[in-house]
């Protein structure tokens, strides 16, 4: 008789601890992290499900899981091992949102990990946490807002006070509080259509063969939001007949518009969404420089175009905030879709909430002035640069513009509508979380003169 080497497949809370110390204690990012390890532990769909959930579910909701165990504890939240923290938030999240889970299984279950990643001591110090909040939890609510509408704010929306502080102050309480309940939805999946494969009715038919259903976007028709049967896509996309991407993640290259022949330049490319996008709208013919940092991007950009059928795109790793004078003037459209402080993205990267400081955003300012410049160089005479970032921060958005265009008087703003009648000002739109039920973004479209 053999024995097997097989490794017994962890189970879902396990691999979210796992998932989740790499996320808040080392800064990793939620989607590839999760990605990663389902790649490596292909769990069965209840247990993805499970692992999924508690994963977003519990960075959606940190701040008033903190504040939780704060009220249960005689210990300081600093004083605490990072992977009690995260224990404690894992067994929290199902006995207060996880109703189909048994409080019995959700704390016994807590403990039973706990057992295998610290000492007896955290254990018994966890498995008494997390009894005395069932024995409490009718005590455990929010204090009326109005002794400290700052900190309840942060704690509702689960969201950090410089943030919650920043834009109630900005935007006023009424748009900040739509803005931070969009954040705290889960987001909708959005595809975009390839056209060099496909056509939307022929890929309509496809997702009704595999019972997809799917809702049109006003403003794209190569565009779909999916409402029930989302795991079933991913064979199509992996066949190349589709490319998930978020629905104002393709305003960018919508509004470059990029047409058969022309030669087009995207400056900060991977992992190639907005590449590949443009390339089916040029329906391949022409010319599009992809660039980017890291030779590892690159790659990516070349297997989405592989994948999508794409020829036209030429990818290679540069410095974009660096000058290449040789290139000057020889593009008859530039892309340059910004590094930035993300702050439109808190739905489907939650982990920015609590990896992002308020003095961090500071350090974005100067690598955008750089990149804009760079990028202005290499458009033509009459051709058009459009600007973009996945933030909401005015600094980084209309301010950058603004200054942009009284240092480089030879470009003037170019108004445009999107398909919905959303209307730019001054060449700039900033697309709000609610707009399309997506991501927060601005974009900005100059002309060279």
């Amino acid at each position: 008789m053999t024995s097997s080497t097989v490794k017994p497949m962890p189970s879902a809370r396990k691999l979210a601890y796992q998932a989740l110390y790499e996320i808040l204690e080392k800064k990793a990012y939620a989607n590839l992290t999760l990605q990663h390890v389902l790649k490596e532990y292909p769990l069965n769909g209840p247990e993805s499900r499970l692992l999924t959930e508690l994963v977003y579910g519990i960075l959606r909701r940190y701040n008033f899981l903190l504040w939780v165990i704060s009220r249960l504890s005689t210990y300081s939240l600093k004083k605490m091992h990072p992977s009690v923290r995260i224990l404690l938030c894992i067994g929290l999240y199902q006995l207060l949102y996880l109703s189909r889970i048994p409080a019995s299984a959700a704390v016994n279950e807590t403990v039973k990990i706990a057992k295998k990643i610290t000492h007896r001591g955290n254990v018994g110090f966890i498995n008494a946490l997390l009894r005395s909040y069932l024995r409490q939890k009718e005590e455990l609510k929010l204090f009326p807002r109005e002794e400290n509408p700052i900190l309840y704010d942060s704690l509702y929306w689960n969201e950090p006070e410089w943030l919650v502080r920043w834009w109630e102050k900005d935007l006023g309480e009424e748009k900040a509080r739509r803005i931070f309940a969009s954040f705290n939805e889960t987001p909708r999946l959005a595809v975009r259509i390839n056209t060099l494969k496909t056509g939307v009715e022929e890929f309509t038919r496809m997702l009704e063969e595999k019972g997809i259903r799917a809702e049109p976007v006003s403003w794209k028709k190569e565009a779909l939001v999916i409402t029930k049967g989302a795991h079933e896509i991913w064979p199509l996309v992996d066949r190349g007949y589709a490319y998930v991407q978020s629905l104002s993640s393709m305003v960018p290259a919508e509004v470059l518009a990029p047409e058969k022949g022309e030669k087009v330049l995207d400056l900060c490319a991977a992992p190639g969404s907005k590449t590949t996008q443009m390339a089916e709208r040029m329906e391949n013919t022409g010319s599009i420089d992809a660039w980017d940092l890291y030779p590892h991007k690159i790659t990516l950009i070349k297997n989405n175009a592989k994948k999508l059928g794409i020829s036209i795109i030429h990818a290679g790793a540069r410095d974009s905030s660096k000058p290449f004078p040789a290139l000057n003037g020889t593009y008859d459209r530039v892309l340059l879709d910004a590094p930035c402080s993300g702050l439109g993205v808190l739905s489907h990267k939650p982990e920015i909430r609590w990896h992002r400081k308020e003095e961090d955003l500071k350090s974005f300012y100067p690598l955008q002035k750089e990149l804009l410049s760079c990028a202005a160089s290499y458009v033509k005479k009459g051709g058009i640069l459009v600007y973009s970032t996945c933030t909401l921060n005015p600094a980084e958005n209309e301010d950058r513009i603004r200054q942009f265009l009284e240092e480089h008087r030879e470009f003037t703003p170019l108004d445009f509508t999107l398909g919905n009648g959303k209307q730019s000002e001054q060449g700039m739109m900033t697309i709000w979380p609610f707009d399309f039920s997506s991501d927060g973004f601005f974009i900005a479209k100059l002309k060279k003169e």
